[in-house]
């Protein structure tokens, strides 16, 4: 396994900034946290490095720029200002239709940089000293925000010891938690109501386990009862038919317009690229019924996967490499965990197979 983080504060181990060393085919990841995600044994890229290197006769490196809470703007900077600069054989950005489409705006360049920014080149400070700026963004994890929730100082720890409690005992104690600190107003049997449902699965979710452990975290219930104590037109809706008709278009020509930046840029540069399109925890059969007895937070999920299919819809329109990784998982259980909507490991084993395919077939000539 590699170290937590490099010296870049990204998970990995550490690379040459430049070109790779002679005999070196070198791969570069550009993500979110799917890339990075910390809760699994392996990262993304280290498990696809794993299974190219199994084909080639070459040494392989696959770089991890994976950044949790980052969204295709920040691939877009992130891409031109520090990937495409280590002069890597091949590019490959990955797109998670959970939370990457942009609601605000199409792709244009931004005439007021902020102050930092995870990538150097759109910085102020980036600008003037890049290293300085990629390890105060990437090692303060001043990227990932859930603007869902403001702090609560010891709320993590103080949530680990809940679900260690009796199931009956640890519901009450978890709707007490939520009340005291998210809805004083509302009744604490409704809390209680709402977070019991479907005989405590919730609950049981966070038992120990072995492998594919997952944690409660603030967000999860406060998005479960946001969504359940006030229902709207938005969350309402109980199909992906419904969900197709309420999209705006104006989402995906935004968001595409960033992808087709992205492929334009590798493109100039004389480096392969692909796109890798990510889709919910919708195609997992085994997600969809474990969220049945909340119906108004899981319309989120519908309303991403009508977003996805419009998405590879409008890919084909355009002349940007991608795969879509639906059907590597349709039909597939236990691919997706419940809590945070990431791959298990058997999910991300049958990514890691099919990007390996895609990029293998890339890097061929270069492999062999």
């Amino acid at each position: 396994m590699v170290a937590p983080f490099n010296s870049w504060g990204m998970r990995d181990r550490e690379h040459v900034f430049g070109p790779a060393p002679a005999g070196t085919v070198r791969t570069v990841f550009v993500g979110d946290s799917f890339v990075e995600f910390q809760s699994l044994r392996q990262s993304l890229p280290e498990a696809v490095e794993e299974r190219l290197l199994r084909q080639s006769k070459k040494t392989v490196e696959a770089v991890n720029f994976g950044i949790s809470g980052t969204n295709p703007k920040s691939y877009y900077y992130r891409l031109r200002d520090v990937a495409l600069p280590l002069s890597p054989d091949a590019v490959s950005v990955f797109f998670f239709s959970g939370n990457d489409f942009l609601f605000d705006s199409n792709f244009r360049w931004e005439w007021l940089p902020p102050l930092l920014d995870e990538s150097p080149g759109r910085s102020i400070v980036g600008r003037v000293m890049p290293h300085t700026n990629w390890l105060l963004v990437n090692r303060l994890r001043l990227s990932e925000v859930l603007n869902s929730n403001e702090p609560i100082e010891g709320e993590f720890a103080t949530l680990q010891q809940i679900v260690k409690e009796p199931k009956e005992q640890g519901l009450t104690k978890l709707a007490q938690h939520m009340k005291r600190h998210y809805y004083p107003n509302v009744p604490e049997q409704k809390l209680r109501e709402i977070l019991a449902r479907g005989d405590g699965r919730l609950f049981d979710l966070f038992a120990a386990r072995l492998d594919d452990q997952e944690y409660l975290a603030g967000w999860l219930p406060n998005l479960i009862l946001r969504a359940e104590l006030k229902p709207t037109s938005f969350n309402s809706i109980t199909t992906i038919q419904q969900a197709d008709a309420a999209l705006h278009e104006s989402v995906i020509d935004g968001t595409l317009s960033w992808l087709v930046a992205m492929h334009r840029l590798a493109r100039e540069r004389g480096v392969p690229f692909s796109l890798f399109v990510i889709p919910t925890g919708g195609v997992d059969p085994a997600f969809v019924d474990f969220w049945s007895p909340w119906p108004h937070y899981y319309s989120w999920y519908l309303h991403c996967d009508a977003m996805h299919e419009r998405l590879v819809q409008a890919l084909r329109g355009t002349d940007v490499p991608f795969v879509d990784l639906r059907p590597a998982f349709a039909g597939r259980v236990d691919t997706y965990r419940k809590s945070d909507a990431h791959w298990t490991e058997y999910g991300q084993s049958l990514a890691a197979d099919r990007i390996a395919e895609q990029v293998g077939n890339t890097l061929k000539a270069k492999l062999d």
